[in-house]
């Protein structure tokens, strides 16, 4: 048993060798394994190919081109009765005797332009966007809208909205119960896409309060696609002066 296993394994061994030299021999030059042995010229270095000056021609020595030296430095030569500091005085141009005042230049200065005046909110800048949620505005396009009578949704608790709120603002607080009767009552009022399309501008606390962009994402899971975040909110508002209302009423 264990002569017929040797006899089987040298017949595997043979067979496999058998094989690596057929896809050797037919392998491409690249992949190709040289057998050891084979290597008759790997010693040998080819003599490198020297021209030897004297074998060109002349005619090609003749018809090599001669690129003259030039320099960009005036060069004033000197005599005998020329000292060699005047020569170099008179060659960078800065001999008393010979230089004139030159004449005083007059510029114009060019006028300083202004600066652009601030463009006023109009309504053209407040285009429904129904490929974002929201955009977040300052003061001055929150006033402005205001000064439009666009709707005003404040996002903030209840008994905060009552202790006081931009006027004209409608209590949409996210975090009571009745948030979505009241989205749901807000979409009934303006279920016809062009009024969807209106302005809306929704307000909290501002600074890390983020019930604002909440009510936001809300009204644009509605298809309302023209809302405004005042990121500021409501302590901006009263810094500014704005009008101001108390109560549970806008």
């Amino acid at each position: 048993m264990t002569r017929r296993t040797v006899l089987q394994t040298a017949a595997i061994i043979a067979a496999g060798v058998v094989l690596a030299l057929v896809a050797n021999a037919f392998a491409p030059r690249e992949r190709k394994l040289a057998m050891a042995g084979s290597y008759p010229s790997a010693l040998k270095v080819p003599a490198r190919e020297t021209t030897p000056m004297g074998s060109i021609p002349p005619t090609r020595i003749a018809q090599m081109p001669i690129v003259p030296m030039t320099s960009t430095a005036p060069v004033t030569a000197t005599t005998a009765t020329q000292p060699t500091a005047t020569a170099a005085i008179t060659t960078v141009g800065l001999n008393p005797a010979a230089k004139t005042p030159a004449a005083p230049a007059t510029t114009t200065a060019a006028p300083v332009p202004h600066p652009p005046l601030p463009t006023p909110p109009s309504a053209d800048r407040f285009l429904p966007h129904p490929d974002k949620p929201f955009v977040e505005i300052t003061f001055a396009d929150v006033s402005s809208l205001h000064a439009k009578n666009v709707l005003f949704l404040d996002a903030r608790r209840t008994s905060v909205y009552e202790q006081g709120h931009i006027a004209g603002a409608r209590p949409y607080s996210v975090w009571e119960s009745d948030i979505d009767d009241k989205v749901r009552k807000l979409f009934d009022e303006r279920s016809d896409p062009s009024a969807q399309a209106l302005p809306i501008v929704i307000y909290c606390s501002g600074g890390d309060c983020e019930d604002s962009h909440m009510l936001a994402q809300k009204l644009w899971g509605i298809q309302f696609n023209n809302i405004y975040v005042y990121k500021d909110g409501f302590p901006d508002w009263q810094q500014h002066g704005a009008p101001v209302h108390t109560g549970a009423n806008p």
